[in-house]
């Protein structure tokens, strides 16, 4: 039980970060997530950047209180066993670079959970009609959209946009360089870019 309540807990923040594989838990949680900010950065190697700010809604404060402990138990370990499964998956490796959190109770029963996860094997490198290309994503997986939330993708600076799934909601530029824009619960899948 301890082992499971464990790998559902870590995994909503990783999910919340990538992937929305909680489905399967939804009738069994304790909480649910009602905000989400991120922003996943790439570069010219296949390293990423996944910095993520979640508020997570408890049912009592004792849910959030395992839920702490859980996360002191272990988070990395499991964060790294999950994308090792999901590279098995998609016939990729992926290798945690880094990762750290910071948690801060608002109230009671709602937790802010802030993480930054550094992700090699992310961003793959091709070589297509004579030219090379990259292609940022994280095969078909699904992410638990919430109405208050944003997904933003940064690019290197210079790099030309090839495609994007799905559309984003808007795109501006930052210090150089092109971030597109996803906002509210639109978003169902991790975006697949590819750029140059």
């Amino acid at each position: 039980m301890k082992n499971t309540l464990l790998y559902t807990l870590i995994l909503i923040v990783v999910v919340m970060l990538v992937v929305d594989i909680v489905v399967m838990f939804m009738s069994k949680r304790p909480y649910h997530v009602v905000h989400y900010d991120a922003v996943y950065e790439y570069d010219y190697t296949p390293a990423a950047t996944f910095t993520t700010t979640t508020r997570v809604l408890f049912r009592k404060e004792e849910d959030l209180q395992k839920y702490l402990e859980s996360m002191r138990e272990g988070a990395t370990e499991v964060i790294q066993k999950y994308f090792d499964d999901l590279g098995e998956k998609l016939k990729r490796k992926f290798t945690v670079l880094s990762y750290s959190y910071s948690t801060k109770k608002i109230d009671p029963y709602t937790l802010e959970i802030k993480e930054i996860l550094v992700l090699k094997g992310v961003v793959v490198k091709k070589f297509e009609n004579g030219e090379t290309i990259y292609e940022a994503s994280l095969g078909n997986v699904k992410l638990n959209a919430v109405v208050d939330s944003t997904v933003e993708v940064v690019l290197p600076k210079g790099a030309t946009v090839l495609s994007v799934e799905p559309e984003p909601s808007g795109e501006l530029e930052r210090e150089g360089r092109k971030v597109l824009v996803w906002k509210g619960g639109g978003l169902k899948n991790f975006p697949k870019v590819v750029f140059k």
